[in-house]
């Protein structure tokens, strides 16, 4: 196979990357420090090398530029972190961006770089400049004459780095290109013809999957050139193939939405499903909870028929379509018209515009307005809030993104809450994981905790808070998880006579707005999970003296990951900040995660308003580790029948 072809095809989930996989995690952790110790060393190679580029001209860098490249691309097949054209390269490239974008890398925007292009994870502390550092591992990536695909955590930071960095790809010889969904069909293709294509996670598997059902599955160079000669109907593919893949936010995408299908569907009428989904949607405003059905929320928020709701529902499956009376098509009507009802919020999980049900994506709290939901759950909630109902979709095409990232054949990222996950990313991607300490250290203030016994102690703590903190003209940031908090709050801070922002997934188009404005003096901004991953909220002019940014978290998320996502928003780059968590003991994390064993605690902190401070950590830790550990659970079942599929169609050759 030549060596186009051995990269074109996607990486098979179940082949392993390298020998490097089939070691043991000690023989990872001994490999991790030999590398670090070879990029500590290549990093100040580079640094040297940087300052006697600096006095060039223009013409002659660029000819340097293009005799590092070409260096650079014949040593591939010998290429450790310390070799010599893997140094000069990242000098290049450092040097390159101080020249086009005025940005100077720091040893740790350097050696991030230098371990993405050698596929690793990277944590890297909240304003290190990870953007910078990802543009420099693309270019080495690219200089092999390979796609390499920047994933972003949504289309405005694709659109902005790619435009950001412009510049500096140009004068390093590569073409650079973002894909988002504004993007005219005709110009994807283009688009990813070129060296660094900047998208969103959706977006590249998106394109797979339509490209997957163009070929009929032919992945490979030989069965591509037998598909165009046998007429290629149906247009071109738009992808050049995986090959690298750099993944800024990385946990979030191979952690927090690695079993979250994908799915290229078709809607397909069905007069008959429409009338079945309405007749459910009259038969559940009879039903009891706790009596005709339960609600199991420890279990995915699961919906299940008593005996007696089977017997229920025995009796009135007469007032549904002919079709959907037999025992398991009933009940699964009825379990969707409940979930519909019982487990599915609005302005949570979903929102309703111009008359369509919009998904909100709870990881980022973003619309996803080009997704619906499978199995007749996305006609159930239409039929609830008594909307039109859609046609129901016929599945072409599906996949995880856990399944489509390990096809790449070098994975990368970067991140700045890696905490934890270090194991699962070697075991289920083969990626080491790298720590780097921040260029100053943090002046932070984290672990306070503040708890109630309920919901609305808890808000009205939290409004009297962020009064007093607006009222020393101190910026502060509210963290919620849902719409419908984001709002509430607002609605108590104006009644407290306090002006806010709100940023949720129904002011998608100020989010840049809000975020440029909430480190002012004094300003107050209430956001979901979407504000800002990727965006820095710069302070004003005398507010790190003064305190820095005021970060406040309503509730507490599965993963502390997560809540370190919020409180990183504050206290970048050894700036002051502070960061509080308020907590309810009846907070859905602790209904529906917490362990049996300590319920027992709850009570205790219920009762004993001194025991409540100490108890809290306790419980919020072991309310974490429960979700962590059913969802790890599931990403690691995903895994082994993925590799069971492969397993299942692979053949072995006789002879």
């Amino acid at each position: 196979m030549s060596d186009a072809a051995a990269w074109f095809a996607p990486r098979e989930p179940g082949a392993p990357r390298g020998s490097l996989a089939l070691r043991l995690r000690r023989r990872a952790r001994h490999l991790l420090r030999q590398d670090r110790k070879a990029m500590e060393q290549a990093v100040g190679q580079a640094q040297e090398l940087m300052t006697r580029l600096a006095p060039l001209d223009g013409a002659a860098f660029a000819q340097r530029v293009a005799q590092t490249r070409l260096a650079f691309r014949r040593a591939r097949a010998d290429r450790s972190a310390g070799a010599p054209e893997l140094t000069e390269a990242l000098a290049v490239a450092a040097q390159a961006a101080q020249r086009t974008v005025g940005l100077t890398a720091s040893i740790p925007q350097l050696m991030a770089a230098l371990a993405m292009a050698d596929g690793y994870t990277v944590q890297l502390a909240p304003g290190e400049g990870k953007t910078l550092a990802v543009a420099m591992a693309a270019i080495l990536q690219a200089w092999d004459a390979r796609p390499c695909h920047v994933v972003t955590a949504n289309d405005y930071l694709a659109a902005r780095d790619a435009k950001l960095m412009q510049g500096l790809f140009t004068l390093c010889g590569c073409s650079a290109a973002s894909v988002t969904q504004e993007l005219p069909r005709e110009q994807v293709g283009p688009a990813y013809a070129c060296d660094i294509v900047y998208a969103t996670a959706p977006q590249l598997l998106a394109d797979f999957l339509r490209d997957q059902l163009l070929l009929g599955g032919a992945q490979s160079p030989v069965q591509r050139r037998l598909w165009r000669l046998r007429g290629g109907a149906g247009g071109q593919p738009v992808m050049r193939g995986l090959y690298s893949a750099i993944i800024d936010e990385a946990d979030g995408v191979l952690i927090d939405e690695a079993t979250t299908p994908l799915i290229i569907a078709s809607p397909q009428s069905n007069p008959l499903m429409v009338r079945a989904t309405c007749a459910a949607r009259e038969l559940v405003e009879q039903m009891e909870r706790d009596r005709h059905y339960r609600v199991h929320v420890q279990e995915g928020q699961d919906v299940r028929l008593t005996p007696e709701g089977e017997d229920w529902l025995d009796e009135v499956a007469g007032e549904l379509p002919e079709f959907w009376q037999t025992p398991d098509r009933r009940e699964n009507l009825i379990c969707m018209a409940l979930l519909a009802r019982d487990v599915f919020q609005r302005d949570r999980h979903y929102v309703v515009q111009q008359g369509r049900v919009v998904i909100v994506d709870e990881n980022t709290g973003r619309l996803m307005p080009d997704r619906s939901w499978s199995h007749g759950i996305h006609q159930a909630i239409e039929a609830r809030e008594g909307l039109e109902l859609t046609d129901p979709s016929q599945t072409a095409a599906r996949m995880t993104f856990q399944d489509f990232f390990r096809r790449y054949h070098v994975l990368s990222g970067a991140s700045g809450t890696l905490q934890g996950i270090a194991g699962e990313l070697w075991s289920t991607f083969g990626l080491l994981t790298l720590r780097l300490a921040p260029r100053v250290p943090s002046r932070l203030r984290t672990g306070e905790r503040h708890v109630f016994r309920d919901r609305e102690g808890k808000l009205a703590a939290l409004v009297q808070e962020v009064g007093r903190l607006h009222g020393e003209g101190l910026p502060v940031l509210v963290g919620t998880r849902r719409i419908l908090d984001s709002e509430a709050i607002a609605e108590r801070l104006a009644e407290a006579g306090v002006d806010c922002e709100v940023l949720n997934a129904k002011k998608h188009a100020e989010e840049a707005e809000i975020v440029a404005r909430a480190g002012a003096n004094g300003c107050v901004t209430v956001a979901t999970n979407m504000a800002g991953r990727g965006t820095d909220i710069l302070l004003e002019p005398g507010v790190a003296e003064a305190g820095g940014l005021q970060v406040l978290s309503f509730e507490s998320h599965e993963s502390a990951r997560i809540d370190w996502q919020l409180f990183g928003r504050s206290g970048r780059q050894g700036a002051r900040g502070r960061a509080q968590a308020f907590i309810a003991l009846n907070d859905e994390l602790f209904e529906r995660h917490l362990p049996w064993f300590a319920w027992p605690l709850v009570v205790l902190a219920q009762g004993a308003p001194a025991a409540r401070g100490p108890l809290a950590p306790l419980l919020v830790a072991a309310a974490q580790w429960q979700a962590q550990r059913r969802s790890w659970s599931a990403r690691r079942s995903l895994a082994e029948r993925e590799e069971q599929v492969v397993q299942q169609l692979s053949f072995s050759r006789v002879g």
